[in-house]
């Protein structure tokens, strides 16, 4: 049974990511491929330096009149990287939007990205109605001020967490951050805890 990673190999793991997420992003050159969709943002674990798995959120402003004929010649561009192996699809306009709100309206499109041996999930959200620029806000500032007590904690529990089938589409960062920083949690299982107080799954 293998030791738990220390607080400096999560931390030295997240720079390394961080590093390899910024070499994959410029192969992809995901940028040129949005660039006539609509400005790119990035967004998530990424801008907060809080990775653990090998995942981007990415966020594009495609605009109202963006159509499901428009994400297929998107993703045609997208998928001519050889290094490009798989995309999931998502329709979450009107009432399958992940609020319920117009302002959430988005196509989901994660894209699996192959380099080096590692598998990258690119998690691509065309949003139609707000930039929601706001996000990354949040996760700059969530940067500048979280504590290095907090930040070893996330780490530790998204170290255990990224490795369920429910994360991060059911169970993830959010969570662990408000579960850290509002509340206290510091462990995994205090974690675990914290998640059936609030009516959340395990996993």
């Amino acid at each position: 049974m293998t030791s738990p990673a220390s607080d400096e190999e999560l931390s030295a793991r997240q720079a390394a990511l961080r590093a390899e997420a910024a070499e994959a992003l410029a192969e992809l050159d995901l940028a040129a491929l949005v660039a006539g969709t609509g400005p790119m943002l990035f967004t998530g674990s990424y801008v907060s330096h809080l990775m653990c798995w090998p995942e981007v959120d990415v966020m594009v402003h495609a605009g109202a009149g963006f159509a499901p004929d428009d994400v297929l010649r998107l993703l045609q561009r997208i998928v001519e990287h050889p290094g490009v192996v798989g995309f999931d699809y998502r329709d979450e306009r009107g009432p399958r939007s992940p609020t319920g709100t117009t302002r959430d309206e988005r196509y989901h499109v994660p894209i699996a990205f192959a380099r080096n041996g590692r598998d990258w999930r690119i998690d691509l959200t065309l949003w139609l109605n707000d930039p929601h620029t706001n996000l990354p806000a949040w996760h700059e500032t969530l940067r500048d001020t979280i504590t290095a007590g907090q930040r070893s904690a996330v780490l530790r529990i998204k170290d255990v967490w990224h490795r369920l089938p429910g994360y991060p589409d059911r169970i993830g960062g959010l969570q662990i951050y408000t579960a850290v920083i509002d509340d206290g949690v510091r462990t995994p299982e205090q974690f675990g805890t914290w998640l059936v107080a609030h009516g959340y799954p395990e996993s």
